[in-house]
């Protein structure tokens, strides 16, 4: 925490220590703390605790970026604490950009930042899951809760292709990377660029945005020890409310065949076996068995981490260690992840300086051979009337009760048997040297490498299943189905080498500052993929390929490579500080394109007006808007996340060719090449603000953008299948996004409390300006003038009530019955059928939203942070919504459903699987899109820091303890499980079952000690 005081103070010296704190009263950590007048002297911990040996004439100086400095007078006090407070102007604040740093005051692109310290007010082990709701212009949805495979979908300004990914540039320490493999606690503040004018340095890969993160560096001063733990219980925030009871089931089963002229006795609940589950007096044979207890848990998480920092001599280090043991609320899966962040930094002399930053991560996960999807589904496809496993104590796996039920995957069967299991090996490293050749004059090159390594094993034993009331000698029913049987072996492995160097010139000129970066970059991408798999293993244990049958094998393997070229620059030039000019070009070169269209140039342009500088800006107008910033940026920027050969021809091998009447093995050509492919482009338009009021008590920043993209890289749609190659990737077609953006935050201290307000606002609408023959698939379509992938639905008006209304109305898909479905004629001709489809609006939300409070009283502090989104429509369909779907039960509404007796209910009438009844419910139709708005308290903590009076004794610097909540509450109308889950990471409307993996509910104690 310190360092050696001067000798040649030590005669009259004492200890002076105390805690450093910010405005809202949370700790400041790395405040430099030093004598005035003399060079060395101290940091404040991760705890904003410090200690100092200085004189009572000694005037103590603390100082952090982004806050006032301030002295203090020593005067024989041996304790003083202190709060600094905000800079009156943002002058000193330093944001994170492309290849580089700049003022936050100087800024004239849109750029959005955010500390680690306030990620980390959640608890997360995906460091993208805590960016939601953060930064404005940044989208981020979750599509699964399972445990270590979240599915977090992250978008800048909206859907910036429909061919080629949308998915943002991730820059680590400088070098392309990946947030998932990152430890939450090892970030020390992440930055996004979003608009041409930060982005166009990067160039060909910053289309959809970049997101810069910066991992924790060391701080000069005496070594710095931290732990922090937590452990919680994790459960389902949301299951399906099915009914289990067996009698239910099977009167509203019979109620379904008879709606549908089912007239088979022997395909119905006989009474006697109605009556032997009514009147049972052995639960375990005629149970009302809850399929979703079995298959779901509360399951402990765990996480811990510790931290070694410091540094002396002009050397500066940071440890951290982090494990996570994550069961998941499903059974047969689960997640551990151990990692390593290293970061090294070091002075040689005032001209020469060097570091590097290692990320090291290995996680290891299991889930059932079908995944989490699939478990769910096989789970709500159960009936109540038999569990996992035969009552006869034979430990046999169940297939159903009786013959005419469907026949299922047993969800217990597969994840106690049938498994993949999924080992990830993770090492990103890079090195740096800065070298200060002139004054003003700066030299930096870098190089770094990426490698990844996966094994994948995926087990598919035999185990068989048999009826609910076998004997023990009856055969098995069926072969439980898991894809087929054997073991699988697959091999990932990724080597990515980035190298740049750069030269930087930072001058100033009376009042003219000037600032010139220019540098040059290459990057090289190598995969390799390698399978086999054996069958006619001699048990289910034996997992390894030489256990297998030689007989029945398969093997394949593929190389991918590509690379990129560039040369980069920006200039920055500014008059008195206040009008502000910004230039940035990336000259790009990619495997991808044909060598006349490899070269791309993406320029950008950006001006800023301090319009609170100017001299009209009197006092008392400054007393209350103290800043107040115009900005306006134009630029392109390219996409090239395509295949990577996609202008050459590309052969497999395949026995495709006849001889003497057998297939004989030879070369094939897969794709149809295309060698006047170029590349994708994005133009992007934005005007901004920035405003700080009363001593930016309350600050604010507004964006409005239009984002158009061109030449979109996408599979041909107009190529004829018969040819038998894949379509060729083609450029054709523009997507325009238009959009604002609000971010505010309030700081105040009301008596003892200390207070901060975020709130954060953003709104975007996509539209197809050109893409040719509209294009129909399965509910959406694309059409120019429409939002991509738009909802195409026939319009539901209601249920027929009886036969009556049926014979007045057009003629439907289905031939109609009292109780079914109406769908409207829209187009008159007096029959409904897919030409009646009407595009639906709501594939996109209206806007997202997110608030944040946090307050602090003496050493406690609170913090809730909310996230919500207002207006996207979700379809869904299928198990869970249509009764006895693939042998199902049915959520409880469906007891209400329409009968004659009925006929005014809000639900159509239930039919049995197959029949015209069942389809006609299962018609895509506006009957099954519904609005799913929501409002999220997705975390609340709340801390208390032990008093350092009292932990000083046992030589600890600081202890923080808090519990923590996230996904706590949910506001929805949404008759699904989560309508977060339902958010498409392929853009279009969002289509989906009923059922994916529920996101989790969490409750956690932790503690946070240093020493």
């Amino acid at each position: 925490m310190s360092m050696s005081a001067p000798a040649v103070l030590a005669q009259s010296q004492i200890k002076i220590s105390g805690k450093v704190s910010s405005s809202t009263g949370e700790p400041l950590a790395g405040v430099t703390v030093q004598i005035k007048g003399v060079k060395n002297g101290t940091v404040t911990d991760g705890a904003g605790n410090y200690q100092i040996l200085a004189r009572d004439i000694d005037v103590l100086v603390f100082s952090l970026v982004g806050k006032e400095k301030t002295e203090v007078q020593v005067d024989k006090k041996d304790h003083i604490n202190l709060v600094l407070q905000e800079s009156s102007s943002l002058i000193d604040e330093v944001v994170v950009v492309g290849y580089g740093t700049q003022k936050k005051s100087n800024l004239t692109g849109a750029v959005a930042a955010v500390d680690g310290k306030v990620l980390n007010k959640r608890i997360a082990t995906n460091p993208t899951q805590l960016l939601q709701g953060r930064m404005p212009g940044l989208r981020v949805t979750q599509g699964s809760g399972e445990a270590g495979n979240e599915n977090v979908n992250l978008q800048v300004r909206g859907l910036g292709s429909y061919g080629a990914s949308s998915a943002p540039l991730v820059i680590v320490d400088g070098i392309p990377g990946s947030l998932e493999n990152l430890n939450p606690q090892a970030i020390e503040n992440i930055t996004v660029l979003k608009d041409a004018a930060s982005a166009a340095i990067y160039g060909a890969r910053a289309a959809n945005g970049v997101i810069l993160v910066t991992t924790k560096q060391g701080k000069a001063g005496k070594t710095q020890l931290s732990y922090d733990y937590n452990v919680g219980i994790t459960k389902a925030s949301a299951l399906p409310d099915l009914v289990y009871n067996s009698v239910d089931y099977m009167t509203l089963y019979n109620q379904a065949n008879k709606n549908s002229g089912v007239t088979n006795p022997n395909a119905s609940f006989s009474q006697e076996m109605i009556d032997a589950y009514k009147n049972a007096t052995d639960k375990r044979l005629y149970p009302d068995f809850n399929w979703l207890d079995a298959v779901f848990r509360t399951v402990p998480v765990q996480t811990h981490n510790l931290s070694l920092s410091g540094g002396a001599g002009g050397t500066n280090y940071n440890v951290i260690l982090g494990y996570v043991n994550q069961p998941d609320i499903m059974i047969g899966t689960s997640f551990k992840k151990y990692n390593l962040q290293l970061n090294l930094g070091s002075k040689i002399n005032d001209r020469i300086s060097f570091g590097s930053s290692i990320t090291l991560n290995y996680g290891d996960r299991k889930y059932p051979r079908n995944g989490s999807e699939d478990q769910f589904l096989s789970t709500i496809s159960q009936s109540p009337l038999y569990g996992p496993v035969l009552p006869d104590g034979s430990g046999r796996y169940s297939s159903r009760a009786y013959p005419f039920q469907s026949p299922n995957k047993n969800p217990v069967a597969v994840a106690e048997n049938a498994f993949t299991r999924l080992n990830n090996y993770f090492m990103q490293g890079n090195i740096f040297l800065n070298v200060k050749i002139l004054d003003g004059l700066d030299w930096k090159t870098s190089g770094g490498l990426t490698y990844g390594f996966t094994k994948n094993y995926t087990n598919k034993p035999v185990i068989n299943q048999y009826m609910w009331f076998a004997k023990p000698d009856d055969l098995p029913a069926r072969q439980l189905d898991v894809g087929g049987q054997g073991l699988e072996v697959t091999d990932d492995n990724n080597v990515y080498p980035v190298g740049y160097t750069q030269l930087t010139y930072d001058k100033s000129f009376g009042n003219h500052n000037l600032k010139v970066l220019a540098g040059t970059q290459a990057e090289y991408n190598k995969t390799q993929k390698l399978f086999g798999s054996r069958l006619q293993f001699p048990n289910n244990d034996l997992l390894e390929l030489d256990g297998g049958g030689a007989g029945q094998q398969s093997n394949n393997g593929v190389t991918n490579e590509w690379s990129l070229r560039s040369y980069y620059g920006r200039l920055n030039y500014d008059y008195k500080g206040k009008y502000l000019l910004e230039g940035n070009a990336r000259y790009d070169a990619s495997s991808r394109f044909p060598e006349n269209r490899k070269w791309a140039f993406f320029p950008s342009l950006s001006g800023g007006w301090k319009v609170s500088d100017e001299n009209f800006f009197g006092p008392k107008l400054k007393e209350v808007v103290n800043e107040l910033k115009l900005r306006a940026s134009i630029g392109t920027l390219g996409n090239q996340n395509i295949g990577n050969y996609p202008y050459q021809i590309v052969y497999n091998s395949s026995f495709a060719y006849p001889f003497d009447e057998t297939l004989q093995q030879g070369a094939r050509q897969v794709a149809m090449a295309n060698d006047r492919i170029k590349w994708e482009s994005t133009k992007v338009l934005d005007f901004g603000v920035d405003i700080g009021l009363w001593n930016n008590k309350l600050t604010a920043s507004f964006d409005w953008y239009n984002k158009v993209t061109s030449d979109i890289l996408s599979a041909s749609t107009a190529f004829p299948s018969y040819i038998g190659l894949t379509a060729p990737t083609v450029n054709y077609g523009e997507l325009r996004n238009r959009g604002i953006e609000l971010g505010l935050q309030y700081r105040d201290k009301i008596g003892a409390v200390s207070l901060t307000l975020n709130g954060n606002i953003q709104a975007n609408r996509n539209k197809v300006m050109k893409y040719g023959a509209e294009r129909i698939s399965g509910n959406t379509i694309i059409r120019e003038g429409l939002p991509y992938g738009s909802f195409y639905l026939l319009e539901n008006t209601g249920i027929f009530r009886s036969k009556e209304e049926v014979a007045a109305s057009p003629v439907q898909q289905i031939p109609a019955q009292p109780g079914y479905l109406k769908f409207a004629d829209v187009n008159g001709d007096k029959v409904v059928d897919n030409n009646d489809r009407i595009v639906v609006p709501g594939a996109y939300p209206d806007f997202d939203y997110s608030f944040n409070a946090t307050a602090v009283w003496k050493n406690f502090d609170f913090t809730a942070f909310f996230f919500g989104s207002q207006g996207q429509k979700i379809f869904v369909s299928e198990w869970g919504i249509v009764p006895f779907r693939q042998g199902g039960t049915f959520t409880r509404d469906w007891m209400n459903a329409w009968t004659p007796e009925n006929p005014n209910a809000s639900l159509p009438i239930v039919g049995a699987e197959n029949t015209p009844a069942a389809n006609n419910v299962r018609t895509a139709s506006t009957f099954f899109l519904k609005d799913g708005s929501f409002l999220r308290l997705k975390n609340i903590q709340v801390g208390y820091a032990i008093p350092q009076s009292t932990l000083s004794k046992a030589g600890i610097s600081g202890l923080r303890i808090y519990f923590a909540a996230d996904n706590l509450l949910t506001f929805s109308k949404f008759p699904g499980l989560d309508p977060e889950r339902g958010v498409s990471s392929s853009g279009g409307a969002t289509s989906g079952r009923y059922v994916t993996h529920p996101q989790n509910k969490v409750f956690a104690f932790g503690a946070s000690i240093t020493f």
